[in-house]
């Protein structure tokens, strides 16, 4: 008859420590995958251009909608600086800075308003499609106020 080994208290530990090794590097691997798609992702975003012209109208609803929804961080110049940034782990963007704004394409600013970028929230429930758009388009006046100074 055979008989198990006697399950020792090392064996116990190494048996455990396994276990939790290859449950940590299941969840970096998934982290990985996540974060390459996410990349995937926002590289086809960049490509996407605004459907959404810029007149009177688009600001006008734009503006409605960076109110009630960006402001409070980014603030009212639109310079990073909303009552609320100061309690985030990460500075909002400063959207008044014409050399930086210039180097992100409408369509990435349009992904990170869809998806959110921590600590900011995902619009993609909350706004159309439209109206993440318009937004958009209004968040690109503040740099084009400041180049004009």
């Amino acid at each position: 008859m055979l008989v198990p080994p006697r399950q020792t208290k090392s064996n116990r530990i190494l048996a455990i420590g396994a276990v939790v090794l290859f449950a940590t590097v299941l969840f970096c691997g998934a982290l990985l995958v996540r974060f390459l798609a996410q990349q995937s992702e926002l590289a086809q975003a960049r490509k996407l251009r605004n459907p959404v012209p810029a007149s009177a109208a688009a600001l006008s609803a734009g503006q409605n909608v960076y109110e009630h929804h960006c402001q409070s961080c980014h603030g009212a110049a639109g310079n990073g600086k909303g009552d609320r940034a100061q309690n985030l782990s990460v500075t909002p963007t400063d959207f008044t800075n014409a050399k930086k704004m210039s180097g992100i394409p409408d369509g990435e600013l349009f992904w990170v308003t869809t998806k959110g970028h921590r600590p900011m929230p995902a619009f993609e429930k909350k706004l159309s499609d439209q109206e993440r758009w318009q937004v958009v388009d209004y968040i690109r006046e503040f740099a084009r106020r400041t180049a004009g100074k």
